[in-house]
């Protein structure tokens, strides 16, 4: 439990900060930066309770808002996608989850990991870059973001549990 504990509120304080110093200076086509800090929602396990991944969501997003001077639309869109994770995952794995209480991403296949995962992302991104413009009138420019941002986030989100999270060790 307090090594739970030590290293998800590890990756609290440093995504954050990889998030500021290096992923927002990616800049692809003058509007395209990963949001990386994500990846903890894949890496939170299923099985703990949604009370623990909702707070640990909003002190993430709280982190990010605070260090991009946003107001808030990060912590909203983080705490969404972190309520509705599962229903995404049951979604692209159909009723052949299994056992809930055990599942991790080390278990679920690649393929259904990565539609997992892009479908998370678009639709964190998607609120984030709506909550931003606030409003329908640059729709077609949000959904160009959403998309080309979901693809960039995703292949660097899957490379790097590919490379961190070894399918026969228990590194996270």
């Amino acid at each position: 439990m307090n090594k739970d504990i030590l290293k998800y509120g590890f990756l609290i304080l440093l995504l954050p900060i990889l998030q500021e110093v290096i992923f927002n200076h990616i800049n692809l086509f003058g509007f395209v930066n990963p949001m990386i800090y994500i990846v903890f929602v894949f890496v939170f396990p299923v099985y703990k309770n949604k009370t623990s991944i909702l707070w640990a969501s909003f002190i993430l997003g709280l982190f990010i808002d605070m260090l991009s001077n946003e107001g808030g639309i990060h912590t909203f869109s983080l705490v969404f996608v972190s309520y509705f994770r599962l229903f995404f995952l049951r979604f692209v794995k159909g009723s052949s989850l299994g056992d809930e209480e055990t599942i991790d991403i080390l278990q679920i296949g690649n393929s259904i990991q990565v539609v997992w995962i892009l479908i998370v992302s678009f639709t964190h991104h998607f609120l984030v870059y709506l909550l931003e413009q606030f409003s329908f009138h640059r729709f077609g420019f949000v959904l160009l973001k959403t998309f080309l941002t979901t693809i960039l986030t995703s292949l660097l989100i899957s490379f790097a549990l590919q490379i961190f999270l070894k399918k026969k060790s228990n590194a996270w």
